[in-house]
């Protein structure tokens, strides 16, 4: 049974991935031609998921998900997939990044963000849909690279940290 500070912390993840997609819908930003900014929802994702697991459960994480997805006006369920398996490699990379400094933490999230951007456009291109161009893919995917850090010491700053060693997290469980 999740404690009360484990349902406050998936309260917080679930409003600050509103937030971000409030703010992406915004009619400022770039434009036609501009530089695309971070997936901050990934960031989040990444960042949260490799220091408390059990803050975004999987369920959490797919209907936050998939609103995005309908919200932003994606392919519906494609980008969800794919973060979503995204997230169960990193939960299963728990136990190994804990002893790991932190810019290998970031050089591993970075891979797998790199990873998730490729997929999309490989599946879009095998489906015949309409791609994004590339380059705008590929500084969309950097500029998420880019916030992870921010991204991770923003998350340590609200309270997202490490269990202690020894500790058990909330399904009693050490990772």
């Amino acid at each position: 049974m999740a404690t009360r500070a484990v349902w406050r912390y998936r309260a917080i993840f679930a409003m600050l991935c509103a937030a971000i997609v409030f703010f992406a819908l915004l009619p400022f930003g770039a434009g036609e031609g501009g530089v695309p900014g971070p997936d901050l929802i990934v960031c989040l994702m990444a960042a949260w998921i490799l220091r408390r697991p059990d803050y975004v459960p999987v369920w959490l994480l797919l209907i936050v998900l998939i609103l995005a997805d309908v919200l932003l006006m994606r392919p519906l369920g494609l980008w969800t997939l794919i973060l979503i398996l995204m997230s169960e490699y990193l939960r299963r990379r728990v136990d190994h990044t804990e002893a790991l400094p932190f810019w290998s933490e970031a050089g591993l999230v970075a891979a797998c963000i790199t990873a998730a951007y490729l997929v999309d456009h490989l599946a879009l291109v095998l489906l015949l849909a309409e791609t994004p161009p590339v380059l705008g893919q590929g500084l969309h995917a950097l500029a998420t690279i880019v916030f992870y850090p921010a991204t991770a010491v923003f998350s340590q700053v609200i309270g997202v940290r490490r269990l202690a060693p020894g500790e058990l997290d909330s399904l009693g469980t050490r990772a």
